[in-house]
């Protein structure tokens, strides 16, 4: 009997868990319960940059949802300082405020949403981002162009 064999796309990501940093306690909860309710994903919230910077490594996260102003260190150093980490490299990432440094983002690969949010620009996003990672890990999986 042959044995089923699974695409590794519709494996999904290693990790469900999606980390987002945010300092907002009611921004946080909105996009807590926004993925969990909404998607297959698992969420873990961090209110700073320092605390996400020593714990994100352990989350290990498919996905980070990153405050651009965060108390302290902000978004993007956020992110620059998790691309020396194994576990958190090359992690796809959406950085959102209201005011954004968009060439320093667009040069990273960060996307992008502006506060105030929407659910469906959220999920969207999320979406995008996720399904973009796994095509690029595919293709250089299996040395496509």
């Amino acid at each position: 009997m042959p044995r089923e064999v699974i695409p590794p796309a519709a494996q999904g990501p290693r990790n469900p868990t999606i980390l987002i940093v945010e300092d907002d306690a009611d921004i946080a909860e909105f996009l807590q319960q926004l993925i969990e309710e909404e998607t297959p994903y698992h969420t873990t919230v961090i209110d700073n940059g320092q605390t996400a910077l020593e714990k994100a490594p352990a989350i290990h996260p498919c996905l980070m949802l990153l405050d651009y102003r965060l108390p302290g260190l902000n978004g993007l150093e956020l992110y620059d300082l998790l691309q020396h980490e194994d576990e958190t490299r090359g992690v796809p990432a959406i950085m959102m405020s209201a005011t954004l440094p968009v060439k320093e983002l667009e040069h990273r690969g960060i996307y992008q949403i502006r506060k105030p949010m929407d659910i469906g620009s959220v999920i969207r996003m999320i979406t995008h981002a996720l399904a973009t990672f796994e095509e690029k890990r595919l293709q250089e999986q299996y040395n496509y162009p």
